[in-house]
């Protein structure tokens, strides 16, 4: 199994990469030459991608195999970070933040710190408690980090001023981001994040910069999710209405059809329509996802001893 295309794959068409863990998942489990246990982070990657929480499983309990020991050794921390990228993205706070403590356990550098802290101001944001998480970003030093992960802690404060009405500071770290990633030619996060700056937009009633970033957010359509796209559907749904000061029936139930939307965009549906009073149908989609946890707890104790 070629390494190289497949860490593209992951990371661009996480659904091939893992057909194509799928289709030698026997011979890969017989192997045992340094590249398998690359393979499976890659594959990890690209199941978090998708939110295919069964694949995670999966392959972490593959990681953790006796034979890969000494090529896991030393990447301990990119593992167990990722796995806690997986109960975010899951809802399940608790067992996010187990995991990034962990992992900063491991981190031997600032730029790995820098990371994982952003990771755990993103865990505060998403349990309610974005203050928390800004004064966490807002204490990072920036200076001599990499471009990777300055145009993530960009988007992160970009999110977390959101969350506490700071929205020029929020217009601004989307704007630092995406021109980060723009730097390292990464057209799909450059074009990713401009649905947050969308987002910015509404929230001020800026109707003029929406309308002059929209066709920013779909560039090359084929780097959108189906999640972005229905995502930025909404987006032009509310923003039809921005002029209404009260929204009718069909209006209102419109807006409400965000079962289509994937979890990520969630806090962002429910800052939008919390103007009009029709955020709770949303918060309670979030809660209700936190109360049926996809993914069991301690996932990384292998190399987690206080788990």
């Amino acid at each position: 199994m070629p390494v190289e295309p497949l860490k593209s794959q992951a990371y661009n068409l996480p659904q091939q990469a893992i057909q194509i863990y799928l289709d030698n998942k026997e011979s890969l489990q017989r192997q045992t030459c340094p590249d398998t246990a690359l393979i499976y982070r890659y594959i990890l990657m690209a199941a978090i991608r998708l939110q295919n929480w069964p694949m995670v499983e999966e392959v972490v309990q593959a990681l953790q195999a006796e034979r890969l020991a000494s090529d896991v050794q030393g990447k301990e921390l990119n593992i167990i970070n990722n796995i806690g990228v997986a109960y975010r993205k899951a809802g399940q706070t608790d067992d996010a933040l187990a995991h990034y403590r962990c992992a900063l356990t491991y981190a031997e550098t600032h730029d790995a710190r820098a990371l994982i802290k952003i990771n755990i101001a993103i865990v505060h944001r998403n349990a309610g408690q974005p203050a928390v998480g800004f004064r966490l970003l807002e204490g990072i030093e920036e200076e001599y980090l990499p471009n990777v992960i300055l145009a993530g802690l960009h988007v992160a404060k970009g999110n977390t001023a959101l969350q506490i009405k700071r929205y020029d500071e929020a217009k601004y770290a989307y704007r630092k981001a995406r021109e980060h990633y723009l730097a390292m030619k990464d057209d799909r996060n450059a074009q990713a994040v401009v649905p947050n700056m969308l987002v910015a937009a509404l929230a001020t009633n800026d109707l003029t910069a929406y309308d002059q970033l929209r066709p920013l957010s779909t560039l090359v359509p084929e780097l959108l999710s189906d999640h972005g796209h229905h995502f930025i559907q909404w987006l032009d749904t509310f923003r039809s209405y921005s002029s209404a000061k009260k929204l009718t029936q069909a209006q209102q139930e419109k807006l409400l059809q965000t079962e289509v939307i994937g979890p990520d965009y969630l806090e962002f549906v429910a800052l939008l329509s919390s103007r009009y009073g029709l955020n709770q149908d949303v918060i309670q989609r979030i809660v209700q996802k936190s109360r049926n946890p996809p993914l069991p707890g301690a996932l990384a104790k292998h190399w987690c001893g206080s788990m």
